[in-house]
């Protein structure tokens, strides 16, 4: 889990400076009736996002378990089948006097929250790929056997590095008897993304969470919440009866493929959505696909466009795919006689040459000469290596530059055919650094 903003006054109690082995850094959010820290497991060395939450107690007259510990137990029981990229991984939990600790990974970024209504919204096309990124976490879950129940925008996470991780199983429901998560609980979850079926308290399939999802997407798109009301119960009413406003009538610029897809998520009966997270996604990413966002080019950048696609680095990729991966670059112009890149340096952006001729130059001395659709930066890139060589601009240069967290926001596809790109011209350096050696040798 990553930072967020936390305004619960009522979920209040003393923690002390360590939990467990953790030595708690600074309060980050909150979880299902629970706190979370950032933390640090200095045998491990490194951070986490810790969940800490009161230890319940059995009330002797009622026998019921609070809340709180239920979803501890809840989540605790969940993280041991829920291993996914796109699902927050949990490492460990236990107990430590009065206290329960659930230890996550930390991951650096920011909720959906921080672009839901009246916040400034994300790119369509980046919404639609967020989105099936999450049906793809919810489909795994639904495959073990677990049903989410508290999809809202606070719960999935973007990080910094571009990867969506879906958070806080603590009011799942399985779908299996016997199995002690959810078992004999009331209608639980966030009013604004519940469900009919949640709403009136029925059994919970797969399909509940596609419907949150959807509602979601439409506030992601939108930058308003499916329904207004100032009462919960004049909410529930409106989810029960009235009809999602049509995607379109708020957003005519997107795609009716889109509005279908989110007025299939929001039927009131369950049987009419989609059938799986993965179908979802392929829906989806069939619209993402003809999104491509040339109205976030700037003028400049658009100007460099019919000269883009001819570039080698680009060759066999569709109009939309340079489009896109255009869309999140940025112009960079390099003086002649400059670097552009200096070795044992650490830079995480690609660049594409589009205009001039840059030499690499190692430690022993070694060149090579780059021109225009060649790229360097590869290594920083891919893995956050240091750079092996100095890139010596030989003449003016003009060239896209790029982010890792930006290409990993796009179409799993288009990432697909960049990274190849990339292994290529790795690939096909280290065969002229090796030709040059045997030139020398010789």
């Amino acid at each position: 889990m990553g930072k967020q903003q936390t305004s619960n006054t009522q979920l209040e109690f003393q923690v002390p400076a360590k939990v467990g082995k953790y030595q708690l850094l600074e309060r980050i959010g909150r979880g299902t009736c629970g706190i979370v820290y950032r933390a640090y497991d200095a045998i491990l060395s490194r951070d986490v996002a810790l969940k800490v939450s009161q230890v319940g107690v059995l009330d002797q007259e009622t026998g019921k378990v609070p809340g709180s510990q239920k979803a501890f137990i809840t989540e605790t029981l969940s993280a041991g089948r829920l291993c996914h990229p796109n699902i927050v991984t949990v490492f460990d939990a236990g107990v430590d006097g009065t206290l329960n600790y659930l230890a996550m990974e930390y991951v650096e970024g920011a909720s959906l929250k921080r672009y839901g209504r009246g916040q400034k919204q994300l790119p369509p096309y980046r919404v639609v790929n967020v989105i099936a990124e999450v049906c793809e976490a919810i489909d795994f879950s639904h495959k073990m056997g677990i049903v989410h129940r508290d999809i809202k925008p606070a719960n999935i996470m973007l990080a910094t590095d571009g990867s969506v991780k879906l958070l806080d199983f603590g009011i799942a429901v399985s779908t299996s008897a016997g199995e002690g998560i959810g078992a004999g609980r009331p209608a639980l979850g966030t009013p604004n993304y519940m469900s009919p079926e949640q709403v009136t308290g029925k059994e919970l399939g797969p399909r509940s969470d596609i419907y949150s999802l959807g509602a979601v997407m439409f506030e992601m798109l939108t930058g308003q919440q499916l329904f207004k009301a100032t009462k919960v119960k004049e909410l529930f009413r409106a989810v029960l009866r009235e009809n999602a406003p049509p995607l379109r009538s708020l957003r005519p610029d997107l795609p009716v493929e889109l509005e279908r897809i989110i007025s299939r998520c929001l039927a009131k009966n369950p049987r009419l959505r989609y059938a799986s997270g993965t179908e979802m996604a392929k829906a989806l990413r069939a619209v993402a696909d003809k999104m491509a966002p040339p109205d976030l080019l700037t003028p400049e950048l658009e100007s460099w466009m019919p000269l883009i696609p001819q570039l080698k680095f680009f060759a066999g990729f569709s109009a939309r795919k340079i489009a896109r991966f255009t869309s999140v670059s940025n112009l960079v112009r390099f003086s002649s006689g400059t670097n552009a890149l200096s070795r044992n340096t650490i830079d995480n952006h690609l660049y594409v040459i589009i205009e001039g001729v840059a030499s690499t130059r190692d430690g022993s001395g070694l060149s090579a000469v780059l021109g225009p659709g060649e790229c360097f930066g590869e290594l920083g890139f891919v893995r956050g290596d240091k750079s092996v060589a100095d890139i010596e601009v030989m003449t003016d240069m003009v060239a896209l530059k790029v982010h890792s967290s930006d290409v990993h926001a796009l179409p799993d596809a288009d990432q697909l055919a960049h990274y190849q790109m990339i292994s290529n011209s790795i690939a096909q350096r280290t065969s002229n650094s090796d030709e040059l050696l045997l030139d020398l040798a010789l």
